[in-house]
């Protein structure tokens, strides 16, 4: 006859992990909870000390200490744990050097910001110990943008505001969008390689300075129209298949004729 053991739910479910070739179940959840009177690592629940301190106010027995009802009545709820070990490792000025280091360097390593603790006399931290660090201070790495250096000044957001909203000749207030072509350049050229990432705290954009090098390279114009919806479809220029034009120059960068030749 089978033993006991083998009608156990723990057993059962094992025996069928095991056959589906499935890993051990090493921790399994509680079927029934224990009494909050058990305290544990985490001590006691607040609504447990509070049901307690009502008990010894009706003059009723309780079922902790008096240190306990005495400790309560002065302070209910708990401090947090803190492991009762003060840090070590970046704090202070290391703390204040890795921050400003991160602000003005995106995308910095870990290893630069170890450089730039060291030099500014702080101790020589590992790459394990940074990353910690930061992702204790909620600092991830994700994916940065490079933009251009005049894109945020006040004349080119002056711009952008009459574009949007000037009727012609400043920008395209209430102008057909079947009679707009989008023209932009992209230049092709061997450079510095732009590092992708950057260190930010969650929910912030990375934002960088890019390397430029201004040497030989192809200078791409692209336009596209968006298409005439009045036109059938399949036909040139529709919105299924719009214009485009396009032109390669090898030169260092657009120059105004350039540009109006192309327009032309």
């Amino acid at each position: 006859m089978p033993g006991l053991g083998a009608t156990d739910p723990a057993d059962l479910d094992a025996r069928a992990r095991a056959e589906l070739g499935l890993s051990r179940q090493v921790q399994q959840p509680r079927r029934v909870a224990p009494h909050p009177d058990r305290g544990g690592s985490r001590g006691y629940d607040v609504f447990y000390r509070q049901m307690q301190l009502d008990k010894n106010n009706m003059q009723q027995p309780v079922d902790v200490s008096r240190s306990s009802i005495y400790r309560w009545t002065r302070r209910l709820v708990p401090y947090r744990q803190t492991g009762n070990k003060q840090r070590g490792q970046i704090v202070g000025g290391d703390l204040l050097n890795l921050v400003i280091y991160i602000t003005a360097h995106k995308d910095a390593t870990q290893d630069e910001i170890a450089t730039f603790i060291y030099n500014e006399g702080g101790a020589l931290y590992s790459r394990q110990t940074i990353s910690k660090r930061m992702q204790e201070l909620d600092i991830t790495k994700k994916k940065a943008s490079t933009e251009a250096y005049q894109a945020n000044s006040d004349d080119a957001q002056f711009r952008v505001y009459c574009f949007f909203n000037c009727p012609p000749p400043l920008g395209i207030y209430q102008v057909p969008r079947r009679k707009l072509i989008d023209v932009d350049e992209f230049g092709v050229t061997l450079e510095k390689c732009n590092r992708t990432g950057g260190w930010a705290v969650k929910a912030q954009r990375v934002r960088k300075d890019g390397h430029y090098k201004a040497g030989c390279k192809l200078t791409v114009l692209f336009a596209i129209e968006p298409g005439d919806p009045r036109l059938p479809p399949l036909a040139r220029g529709s919105t299924s298949n719009p214009r485009r034009w396009i032109r390669c120059n090898r030169a260092v960068g657009t120059t105004n004729n350039h540009f109006r030749d192309f327009c032309d």
